[in-house]
């Protein structure tokens, strides 16, 4: 797997209990696996430090880089952020995409590196097919399965996980996608996954063990679900009746 490069683009908002172990993690996974690959953490300006974390841990680790944002301006809009980062300056085959607070094991970033080496444009982590599993709550895991059911309904899709952060796109996938006109919420998951998928790209899903996150709280409430909720309402309406 020497021959592929890749940068994992992390959000971060006030992550501080986490960061560190998730930054040794996903760095040992690169080097066991002789992965050329970096790590984007993208911070919108934790109050609790995050990115004083992150910054001094770079100065010591080459692999590491940190954008800061200055405010919290949510998930999908981090994303796209760290996405026109690395499309500018920097030269990978790959971008993938994995939380900061534990749930997403860097342990699954070879199959997922492997899925796009056998011809896969978007890779996604997936709770939902063969080998995947939940090692969270039963609310969580409830919450999860009624939004991939709205999602695939809107879209049509036959990806299983549509909401999984757990990705890895081709670079040159990404560039087709305007990214300012996607949404900017939790929704951004399955808005850039439709648009590859509208394209032509290949999606594949690997199988995952989502686990509860290492400290802290979810920064998801309750305007990101009803935003989740009037994309697919407005998305199911525009490929149906439109």
């Amino acid at each position: 797997m020497h021959d592929m490069s890749l940068v994992m683009v992390m959000p971060t908002y006030n992550e501080a209990g986490n960061i560190v172990h998730m930054l040794e993690s996903i760095l040992d996974v690169y080097r066991e696996k002789g992965l050329r690959g970096w790590i984007l953490v993208v911070d919108d300006g934790s109050p609790d430090g995050t990115g004083r974390i992150v910054e001094g841990y770079a100065q010591d680790h080459r692999e590491v880089i940190l954008l800061e944002r200055g405010r919290k301006l949510g998930l999908g809009s981090a994303y796209i952020d760290g996405f026109r980062y690395v499309i500018s300056e920097m030269d990978v085959d790959a971008v993938g995409t994995i939380d900061a607070d534990g749930s997403h094991p860097p342990q699954t970033i070879p199959s997922m590196v492997e899925a796009l080496k056998a011809g896969a444009d978007v890779v996604v982590a997936s709770r939902y097919v063969k080998g995947g599993r939940w090692g969270t709550s039963l609310r969580r895991q409830i919450v999860s399965r009624g939004a991939n059911i709205l999602a695939r309904l809107a879209t049509g899709s036959k990806v299983r996980d549509m909401t999984s952060g757990l990705r890895l796109y081709r670079a040159e996938a990404l560039k087709t996608i305007r990214l300012e006109g996607l949404e900017k919420g939790y929704v951004f998951q399955v808005a850039i996954l439709y648009e590859l998928l509208r394209r032509g790209f290949k999606a594949v899903e690997v199988p995952f063990t989502f686990k509860p996150r290492l400290g802290g709280s979810s920064k998801l409430g309750l305007a990101e679900y009803n935003a989740f909720l009037g994309w697919c309402l407005k998305t199911l309406y525009r490929r149906i009746v439109v």
